[in-house]
């Protein structure tokens, strides 16, 4: 399998493209490559399996600035020939293409090659590529009108045209693949329909951490730990106000980690509650671990259907209670008892309701991500593809749906 990502180190996204590639470096019946890219401050281990084409500059801060580097033309290039050489040295019976931009040079390996090709799809940005039209809690594909609009939000006239262009591309390329996968059955459910190829489920896999990150003694005091993009989708602004109503009802801390356009509002937040919130910013891995292994609960308000976030499958395979809102994906990584809605008097009682019994709830998953469950699942849909495409299912365009 050659597996093909945008970069190692950005988002979540990446971050679990990484995690199934480790996992699939691990099975006796996989012989693997990954390819993607890294930047010049790039913190993550290489993988024993991999080859990247390093790009001399620092890490983007932001998903626009990624996009304008790994888009240009240049950089562009030198990705796909980089694939292709890879490509050609390995002779892979299949292409993963494993994140959004990722698809072009997997296409181009796939039509050299003439085998078939995975395509990878984590959120919603084949139909948008800012989370705006989604923050309601329900996925549609917005007008062009509307989506030009919503990218002026945030960019320029030149950059929300192009940024337009690109997203319909992308979804143009993934409509070439034999199969995707999504990441939650409500990925699939709300994208299926914008879609031609079959599309399967495969939730991302749970982490093992070292038996030093695990069993961290939590203080005495209740602590509640908010760790993620400061933005109103991910409900920042709904999680400080029920933090404000859940200080007002009990003796707690209030520990916030992230980066975003929120940022000040967690500023004054903190400077209003001295004595009971604390504001770290971005944290390195290792500290924000250790912090949510310390911590008793994490909460998750987002008011966008989050597909399949990480930061609750950390939360939990780390030792520590996860919450989250009645959106997307968080609706099938949680129990029902474990979800509110994103308001903050609800969100307040259903803390406040933890405390008085935290042994009623503790750190639990409703689904099975296990990594030899989903090893099974994503070889079982390598084998479907591969044996299909060599029964002659025509290599692009996707598997019938019966099959």
């Amino acid at each position: 399998m050659l597996i093909i990502s945008d970069t190692v180190e950005f988002s979540g996204a990446e971050e679990a493209i990484v995690n199934l590639a480790k996992l699939l470096g691990h099975q006796k019946d996989v012989e693997l490559r990954f390819c993607s890219s890294r930047f010049s401050d790039s913190e993550a281990p290489r993988l024993p399996f991999e080859s990247s084409l390093s790009i001399n500059r620092p890490k983007p801060r932001s998903v626009e600035e990624l996009y304008g580097v790994l888009t240009r033309p240049t950089t562009l290039a030198k990705t796909i020939l980089h694939c292709r050489a890879i490509a050609e040295s390995f002779q892979p019976d299949l292409v993963h293409s494993g994140i959004l931009l990722s698809i072009l040079p997997s296409i181009m390996v796939a039509q050299a090659m003439r085998i078939p090709i995975l395509g990878h799809v984590h959120d919603y940005r084949l139909l948008s590529l800012t989370d705006l039209p989604f923050i309601r809690g329900f996925v549609d594909a917005p007008t062009y009108a509307q989506e030009l609009n919503y990218y002026l939000r945030t960019v320029d006239a030149p950059k929300a045209i192009f940024g337009l262009g690109l997203r319909r591309s992308l979804l143009s390329l993934h409509n070439r693949c034999n199969v995707l996968i999504a990441v939650s059955n409500f990925v699939k459910k709300s994208l299926s329909r914008f879609l031609r190829p079959s599309m399967e489920v495969l939730y991302n896999v749970r982490y093992n951490f070292a038996q030093n990150e695990l069993n961290k003694k939590k203080p005495d005091r209740a602590t509640i730990t908010y760790s993620g993009r400061l933005s109103a989708a991910k409900g920042f602004r709904v999680f400080l106000e029920a933090a404000d109503l859940v200080l007002k009802k009990m003796d707690a801390e209030i520990h916030i980690t992230g980066s975003g356009d929120l940022a000040p509002i967690a500023q004054r937040f903190v400077a209003n509650h001295k004595e009971s919130a604390c504001f770290h910013g971005y944290m390195p891995t290792r500290e924000l671990h250790d912090l949510v292994a310390r911590s008793h609960l994490t909460m998750h308000p987002s008011l966008w259907p989050e597909p399949c976030p990480l930061s609750v499958i950390k939360s939990v395979c780390l030792g520590t209670t996860a919450f989250g809102s009645r959106r997307g994906g968080l609706s099938e990584l949680l129990p029902p008892k474990y979800l509110f809605e994103p308001d903050p008097s609800d969100i307040c009682h259903q803390v406040v309701k933890f405390f008085d019994n935290p042994k009623d709830y503790p750190p639990t998953l409703a689904v099975d991500l296990d990594e030899r469950t989903v090893a099974r699942r994503i070889i079982s849909i390598y084998d479907h593809i591969i044996r299909h495409s060599s029964q002659g299912t025509p290599r692009f365009g996707g598997l019938d749906a019966s099959q």
